[in-house]
């Protein structure tokens, strides 16, 4: 993009300092989101409807707070992670057992992420996180299918433990 990048500095010792701080409202917020609300929603929709949907809510959650310090580029591109996430975010707690905390470790992990690099987050650009999100996203959705983002597509048949037989 043309814009030279400082020499990064990432505050090592801050980082468990950091991961606490936001585990906690990472926390709270995954309860609510994947240990209330995904189950029911993905019983009536896909689980990539339910990421988009969720994430949607999620983003609009934030907004304010972004517009207060950000300009609207930043918010449309930071709304647009934040969805993508929400979607990577269903797609772990699928292949993890259904696991609320995987998903607040990874919630937690977002946020210390784009807060430590570099030098405390200042050139974070979530409209390049975005792009990068929805590749992501897009390859999980191709790769493990949009109905519940748990069954890989490509894997090798699993034998039945009762019979042997391929399932």
């Amino acid at each position: 993009m043309g814009r030279p990048l400082p020499e990064p500095y990432i505050p090592l010792l801050m980082i468990p300092v950091f991961f606490v701080v936001f585990f906690i409202p990472a926390a709270c917020e995954e309860v609510g989101w994947m240990g209330y609300a995904v189950d029911p929603m993905q019983d009536r929709w896909s689980a990539l409807t339910t990421g988009l949907i969720l994430g949607s809510v999620w983003a609009l959650w934030h907004v304010i707070p972004w517009l207060e310090a950000n300009n609207i580029v930043w918010v449309a591109g930071q709304c647009f992670s934040t969805i993508g996430l929400r979607v990577l975010i269903v797609w772990l707690y699928n292949n993890t057992g259904k696991s609320v905390f995987a998903a607040i470790v990874f919630h937690d992990m977002i946020n210390v992420s784009e807060f430590l690099f570099p030098n405390y987050g200042s050139y974070y650009n979530p409209v390049i996180s975005g792009a990068i999100t929805a590749v992501i996203v897009m390859i999980v959705t191709f790769l493990w299918g949009p109905k519940t983002l748990a069954r890989f597509r490509f894997g090798r048949p699993q034998a039945s433990q009762e019979d042997g037989s391929l399932m």
